[in-house]
């Protein structure tokens, strides 16, 4: 690889003399000897086969293409500059960005609130986000691929760290002339001859084991027809009277805003009152992106 024509130093010189109008004010600016500033000016020139400074016992001043050079010269110390101040504010975790996946049944906008505090304090984090099903962003996250994941709380590796963020009342959607659409309330007893549509970013597996929990010790198995779609297409299959659909209660106003009159929403109680999604997000306490343990800290100190 061939040596670069010219150094840092060097430039610092150039600016200098511009400056200063001098090599000896530059040399007094540098804090250096004024031999080692003409020096590095004459070396400059040579290796670049320019003159860059006519000297003269009153000064020096800058040639057409001196002028020229000088303009490069602060662009590119400027640009060092502001690389070294990004470099160390990044080792700082105030530079850079953090990857955050997000758990498809999480309403959308549900987390940008949540994180809007630590946006405002830390305008130079860029957070990007994905999302997937729980088990695959917790993949990703022990695969070092994503900082953070914003997952329901259910069976979590011992060594992810994790912080709760919300809690979400679990609905069944019914089609408008389901014979339970009626109701004020149901219970889950009376679901147990239901055939439950889950599809593949509703929650599915924490909506598998919360329904054979509540009717897995009944004489009668429930049914559960799982599908390779979200949840807007789950609601279309409720309308087409397929079967009922469990939902967090934050897609109401999406639902209801989607699918009107054709879709009923019932609360779903017994004695131990509604059921709950719990959701928080996790980490890995070995992640070295300074970002993300800026990032970890703030979740830290700001549990609900």
């Amino acid at each position: 690889m061939r040596r670069p024509p010219f150094d840092l130093w060097q430039l610092l010189c150039v600016r200098a003399i511009a400056e200063h109008g001098s090599i000896h004010g530059a040399a007094r600016f540098l804090n250096t000897r004024q031999s080692a500033v003409s020096r590095s000016l004459h070396n400059l020139e040579e290796r670049l086969n320019v003159t860059l400074f006519l000297r003269s016992p009153a000064g020096v001043t800058p040639t057409t293409f001196g002028q020229e050079f000088i303009r490069w010269t602060q662009t590119i110390l400027d640009n060092v500059a502001g690389m070294s101040a990004r470099a160390r504010r990044t080792g700082k975790g105030e530079n850079g960005q953090i990857s955050i996946g997000i758990q498809t049944c999480v309403l959308p906008g549900k987390l940008s609130a949540f994180t809007a505090e630590f946006r405002a304090t830390h305008p130079d984090i860029a957070l990007r986000y994905s999302e997937g099903t729980g088990k695959r962003l917790l993949r990703r996250l022990q695969r070092g691929q994503i900082d953070f994941a914003v997952v329901t709380r259910r069976t979590l590796a011992p060594a992810l760290r994790v912080a709760p963020l919300w809690s979400d009342r679990i609905v069944a959607a019914l089609s408008a002339d389901h014979p339970l659409a009626t109701r004020r309330e149901i219970s889950w007893q009376d679901l147990r001859h239901e055939t439950f549509l889950i599809g593949r970013d509703n929650a599915g597996q924490d909506f598998k084991e919360l329904i054979r929990r509540k009717l897995g010790e009944t004489d009668i198995h429930p049914r559960i027809s799982r599908h390779d779609i979200g949840s807007n297409r789950v609601i279309a299959l409720v309308q087409n009277r397929e079967g009922i659909a469990l939902l967090p209660a934050s897609w109401l106003p999406l639902i209801r805003d989607q699918h009107g009159r054709d879709v009923t929403i019932m609360e779903i109680r017994d004695a131990g009152g509604s059921s709950h999604l719990e959701f928080g997000i996790v980490w890995r306490s070995d992640n070295e992106n300074p970002c993300a343990q800026t990032f970890a800290r703030h979740l830290e100190s700001h549990r609900p």
